[in-house]
């Protein structure tokens, strides 16, 4: 399977073009398991939502997602809020519990790759309102969050092989929707991967 990457032998789709698009694409729900991810589990109050997502090659999916510009495909509606990904949400917080979109649409913050380390560091270092159990030295922890990005995109932060977009969002009924709310994603150029990782708390 091959990475996404920029093609510049293929203008700008038009909007049949990425009807047919969001028709055609195929995506996989992958469930791996992360020592970071466990320990954000273990540690943190409130609950954590983890999932990959491998997408079969599109070229016209691949001409957006290369530029960074998911947004002009209507990517929250027609990816984050589809029936497939919400179902995931139900699966990981109470199979008994359908998750639903919500009128709060997602509003995602795009980041440059290398603070993806940093910033799950913290998550795990700080937890949620009631801090963190995991009692490590700072230096510890960011490297957990630095062996966990190696995991996903072998640490290579550079624009042509990961994107990172974050949120303080609350956009669909898994979260509480009171104090912490975030959703991080992580686009994996190489394996054609975009993970979400969220979380969710209250006092």
């Amino acid at each position: 399977m091959k990475p996404i990457t920029v093609n510049w032998k293929i203008n700008l789709p038009n909007e049949s073009q990425i009807e047919k698009m969001w028709q055609e694409l195929v995506f996989d729900v992958i469930d791996e398991e992360f020592e970071f991810i466990n320990l954000l589990k273990a540690n943190l109050g409130g609950n954590i939502y983890f999932k990959g997502f491998r997408f079969q090659e599109n070229d016209i999916f691949d001409w957006f997602c290369s530029r960074g510009r998911l947004d002009e495909i209507d990517f929250n509606n027609k990816f984050l809020l589809s029936n497939k990904v919400l179902k995931t949400f139900s699966d990981s917080n109470n199979p008994d519990t359908t998750v639903f979109k919500i009128d709060t649409a997602p509003n995602f913050n795009t980041k440059d790759g290398f603070v993806i380390d940093g910033e799950l560091a913290a998550l795990l270092f700080y937890g949620g309102a009631y801090g963190s159990k995991y009692k490590k030295e700072p230096k510890q922890i960011k490297e957990k969050a630095q062996l966990f990005c190696s995991q996903l995109f072998y640490e290579k932060y550079s624009y042509d092989y990961v994107r990172y977009y974050t949120s303080t969002t609350a956009w669909n009924t898994w979260f509480i929707d009171f104090i912490i709310d975030y959703t991080y994603v992580i686009i994996c150029m190489e394996t054609r991967t975009i993970w979400v990782l969220a979380y969710t708390d209250t006092d």
